[in-house]
């Protein structure tokens, strides 16, 4: 059985939530400055696809305890070894920042 949760294709408003940082990034791939909008809107829009792929995953493992946790993430990532280190790296850090905080 898949546990992939099915989402209609509703045609969404697009919001544009990466629109400042993905022209950099794209440069700092060697993409020209400003890199043509139309590229950005693609990368954008795979990029959107993705999270909300991610976010339908880790909710559908978690169905049975009403609530996702950061352990749903990891285990939607973990066939992919790279993406999951730098998930629990971002945790480490954000725990260092925390304790930091914690401390003033």
């Amino acid at each position: 059985m898949d546990s992939h949760v099915e989402v209609t294709n509703k045609q969404f408003p697009r919001h544009r939530l990466f629109s400042r940082e993905l022209p950099m990034l794209m440069y700092g791939f060697g993409d020209s400055m400003p890199p043509l909008a139309e590229s950005v809107d693609v990368l954008e829009d795979i990029l959107v696809d993705y999270i909300n792929d991610m976010c339908l995953q880790a909710a559908a493992i978690s169905a049975k305890r009403g609530r996702v946790a950061v352990e749903d993430f990891k285990f939607v990532l973990r066939k992919d070894p790279k993406k999951l280190a730098r998930v629990e790296e971002l945790i480490a850090r954000n725990k260092e920042i925390e304790n930091a905080r914690a401390l003033f």
